[in-house]
């Protein structure tokens, strides 16, 4: 098995914009298939948010996250800067930088940060992620001093 460019490619960046789509439409569990199963999680590491080591513990942050008073509610997501690295056949790294739009009250951009080399694997379901670490831009904890660094 090689990583066939196009096809590999195009099917990583779908992942990135699902993880983002189905966060802006709170959708938990369409979330939670953008990863691996369980036992193979490798974990998701933000300083805004803390550091969820289980796959579970990710799903339970989420559907606070999307849910009612949970902070992604009005907010869209989007994908600059993204970087495809591959691995191995069946393992790549993507970076890219993430900008958090505020819609549903006045239009701005409330949030900035990048994601740094996450892993993402080929599995029978197709690609997934594996392990993801953001690292939230600074400013962001200027308009929100409540999050933790």
């Amino acid at each position: 098995m090689t990583f066939n460019t196009w096809t590999d490619v195009l099917e990583i960046q779908n992942l990135v914009a699902r993880y983002c789509l189905t966060t802006d439409n709170a959708d938990a569990e369409g979330f939670m298939r953008c990863w691996v199963e369980p036992a193979e999680f490798g974990g998701y590491d933000s300083g805004a948010f803390g550091r969820m080591d289980t796959w579970q513990a990710l799903y339970e942050f989420e559907q606070h996250h999307v849910g009612p008073g949970g902070m992604a509610n009005g907010k869209r997501h989007q994908v600059l800067n993204l970087h495809i690295e591959p691995v191995s056949a069946t393992e790549a790294h993507v970076t890219h930088d993430m900008i958090v739009l505020e819609v549903a009250d006045q239009p701005r951009i409330i949030a900035t940060g990048r994601y740094d080399k996450s892993v993402v694997v080929k599995t029978a379901a197709g690609w997934r992620f594996k392990r993801r670490t953001l690292a939230v831009d600074t400013g962001f904890f200027k308009l929100f001093p409540q999050a933790h660094a």
